[in-house]
């Protein structure tokens, strides 16, 4: 098809992907920081699970900025190359920003940027639902682009898209000095911890019907990201298939590369391969333990909500003590707090956290105070809290207030 024409059409489906944005008066709170990164000169991508709503925050650039040009690039016919085409919209149509849907559908597409950059005084902002394969273009394009994580939902901002309420942001100095008093007031929004953990926190899930909503994005994540971009075989996504029923049902403590090897017919080194693969892809989270002298054994978490998806029929009460791991894990991920898990002096795995924030460092334990953490030697007393899930501002810090951490 030639050029012109191609464009022609694409003028078309950018109106209409225009007039849809302005249909989402509310924005991810990530939204300002991708405006904010249109300053500089590096390109921007917007890496995270599917279902994250990287799509609506291009469709909302489109409305707003009228340089803009949106394409969706699982839809464009490829006989055309990507420079070509951005060339042409910049230099003939007064296209100056770029906001390429899907990248991943677009063979070469990391050469095709770099081309852009270096020759075109253009701006591209582009997503890719491979999230495996949008991480990885960091090193192919080096500097020339700046990659954002887009996140599952915070408690607090799944509760402005949901309930129509912006709550002030917490830090966590205020949470662990006034929790007693922060927490009369917040208290409310206990009842919502599950729904939150179980299918609240993907944007995708707001208004629809959820099971279908998550078994499409496993199954594309799953069936096109990790057979195409991961370069497995059908053998290999039948027993991450397996290792994620497995680890969706097993306490994070007794979980580890050997008990996933062993419970789902698979050897160790392919159970680290596949978990690797699932932590580029935005699926899992693997946190090392604390210190130098320590066996690098991992804890397995899921990203929310997905568990409790994999684990659908079992007892929701075997999945809360995981639940409430991941649920302050994915907020301490949100507020940028670096953390590592704690063992025992026989080496066992705790629900204990060491959360670093500057020259400070704090230890969590959550879900309740029996386990001592003495192992972390020199940690000053004053550092060390118990969250608490419900919340019982007699016994330890409410675990819900690091929901507003973001």
């Amino acid at each position: 098809m030639a050029l012109a024409s191609q464009i022609e059409k694409l003028i078309a489906l950018h109106n209409l992907a225009a007039e849809d944005g302005r249909k989402y008066a509310k924005k991810r709170f990530v939204y300002g920081l991708v405006k904010d990164a249109l300053g500089s000169k590096a390109y921007v991508g917007l890496a995270g699970l599917r279902g994250t709503g990287k799509t609506v925050i291009l469709r909302q650039l489109a409305s707003e900025n009228p340089s803009s040009f949106y394409i969706s690039l699982d839809s464009f016919e490829h006989g055309t190359g990507l420079f070509e085409l951005v060339r042409e919209l910049a230099m003939n149509y007064g296209k100056k920003l770029l906001l390429l849907d899907e990248i991943h559908f677009f063979p070469g597409w990391q050469a095709e940027l770099k081309k852009a950059y270096d020759f075109l005084d253009v701006k591209v902002v582009f997503t890719s639902s491979a999230s495996i394969e949008i991480m990885h273009s960091r090193y192919d394009l080096s500097r020339r682009v700046v990659v954002i994580p887009i996140l599952p939902f915070s408690f607090r901002e799944y509760l402005y898209f949901s309930k129509g309420k912006l709550e002030p942001m917490l830090s966590l100095e205020k949470i662990i000095s006034d929790y007693r008093g922060i927490y009369p007031r917040l208290s409310q929004y206990e009842p919502d911890f599950l729904e939150f953990c179980t299918r609240g926190a993907l944007p995708a899930c707001l208004g629809t019907p959820e099971p279908q909503i998550l078994r499409n994005i496993v199954e594309k994540m799953v069936n096109r990201d990790l057979l195409s971009f991961g370069k497995l075989g059908n053998q290999d996504i039948m027993a991450i298939l397996s290792m994620l029923r497995f680890i969706s049902r097993s306490s994070v403590d007794v979980c580890s590369y050997s008990s996933i090897a062993k419970n789902t017919g698979t050897t160790r080194y392919k159970a680290q391969l596949y978990l690797s693969l699932l932590e580029k892809a935005f699926l899992m989270k693997i946190i090392l333990p604390y210190g130098t002298n320590v066996t690098k054994e991992p804890k397995i978490l899921y990203s929310l909500p997905f568990r409790a998806h994999f684990a659908e029929g079992a007892d929701q009460e075997r999945l809360k003590g995981a639940m409430r791991e991941e649920f302050f894990i994915h907020h301490a991920q949100c507020a940028n707090l670096p953390v590592n898990y704690l063992k025992s002096a026989r080496g066992e795995k705790l629900a204990d956290y060491l959360v670093f924030k500057g020259n400070k460092r704090f230890i969590f334990e959550i879900g309740g105070a029996g386990k001592a953490s003495a192992q972390l030697k020199g940690a000053p007393p004053g550092a060390r809290f118990t969250l608490h899930q419900p919340g019982n501002p007699g016994k330890g810090v409410p675990l819900l207030l690091f929901g507003f951490l973001s």
